[in-house]
């Protein structure tokens, strides 16, 4: 088996720094979105084996350790979040120079 050719790419994108934090902030920001769609998915699994007449201990059990691990997958990612959000911040604040005026730059 051959390996295929890739073409070379080299894409030049040009950022400012403004840009690249709104970049990194808006990621933070879909990520959030999306484990908030996550949970409500799993808030609707659980309205629908309530809503059911005939459910056996088994099916509740089942769906709870289900709801269990994706939650604490949730958590998981929650922490990863917290910690890249810091790092932005972070680096938003050590790549501030103090001496302009831009009113963007906030010392601690």
């Amino acid at each position: 088996m051959s390996m295929p050719n890739v073409p070379d790419i080299t894409p030049r994108i040009t950022l400012t720094r403004e840009e690249v934090f709104h970049l990194l902030l808006t990621s933070v920001a879909m990520e959030e979105i999306s484990l908030s769609h996550i949970m409500n998915a799993e808030g609707e699994k659980i309205q629908r084996l309530l809503q059911k007449e005939n459910v056996c201990l088994e099916d509740m059990l089942r769906i709870n350790r289900s709801v269990e691990r994706m939650l604490r997958s949730i958590i998981s990612k929650q922490i990863l979040l917290q910690f890249k959000l810091d790092n932005i911040l972070e680096m938003e604040r050590k790549t501030c120079d103090p001496g302009e005026n831009s009113g963007d730059c906030h010392e601690e």
